[in-house]
């Protein structure tokens, strides 16, 4: 990759992530701080290559890039990587620092979230997009018992066809104790998809949960009001749903939903 055009995008894609507050940035030389990220024990770069059509020659030519280990979140939304890319990924040790990985919109099926959640590298991992993938129950009990991704603290699902079944295998995970946003958006699934999830202890550390266009009623509503696994939720987003006016507002009353504050409806 030496020398290539592939390796002059990557590198232009690279951003320093910095938590540094505006009042002292003009005090810090810039030089410095690439300097000091790019000898830091930890990752400090953000890696956008969005929609840049990479082929899987590009790809392990990326996977053995020696400033791969310097990137703490990794976006590749939109490259048709299908599982076979996203199983090269699983395989690379300069990944395994990795906070924030992007796959949506990639092809995935099932072997490909099997990949991720079998990794031995991707134990860091705490944000993880799969949105825009075609991924059901099959790729739910994986990312579920996934020892791998057990730390997982946000995960998007968006317009992806769980269903129903999907939501059941998801909410029967023994792993994910750590999730606080969740977001299931245009996700198939049905009052008997809330159902699942209402019961399962899987949410218990859930603070936002979103649930647009996903054909609920009324009874999704109960449900959420007297589940026992919602008590840490503050936000939740059921935009887009099939509701009798005003019936969504009865969650603020509910006594199990300890710190919800905030509700987002038609």
């Amino acid at each position: 990759m030496e020398g290539s055009l592939f390796e002059s995008l990557v590198r232009n894609s690279m951003t320093l992530i910095t938590d540094i507050d505006k009042s002292e940035s003009m005090m810090v030389h810039e030089g410095d701080m690439f300097a000091n990220a790019e000898t830091s024990e930890e990752p400090k770069f953000k890696l956008d290559l969005n929609g840049k059509d990479i082929i899987y020659d590009e790809l392990e030519d990326l996977m053995g890039y020696a400033r791969l280990r310097l990137v703490k979140m990794l976006y590749m939304d939109a490259n048709s990587l299908g599982d076979e890319g996203v199983a090269l990924m699983a395989q690379t040790a300069a990944l395994s620092k990795l906070h924030t990985l992007s796959l949506a919109d990639n092809r995935l099926t099932a072997a490909g979230v099997r990949a991720l959640a079998e990794s031995p590298h991707f134990t860091r991992l705490r944000v993880l997009y799969l949105q825009h993938n075609n991924l059901g129950a099959e790729a739910m009990e994986a990312l579920g018992h996934s020892e791998t991704l057990s730390g997982l603290t946000t995960l998007y699902m968006k317009a992806v066809p769980l269903g129903p079944e999907g939501a059941e295998a998801f909410a029967a995970s023994p792993k994910l104790r750590s999730l606080q946003e969740l977001y299931l958006d245009r996700a198939s699934l049905g009052n008997e998809g809330v159902s699942a999830l209402c019961r399962s202890e899987v949410l218990d550390t859930v603070e936002k949960l979103t649930l647009p266009h996903n054909g609920l009623t009324d009874a999704a509503i109960d449900m959420i009001a007297e589940s026992d696994h919602l008590s840490n939720l503050v936000t939740l987003d059921l935009y887009k749903n099939q509701f009798t006016e005003g019936y969504a507002q009865k969650l603020k009353q509910s006594p199990k939903l300890k710190r919800f504050k905030f509700l987002q409806v038609d």
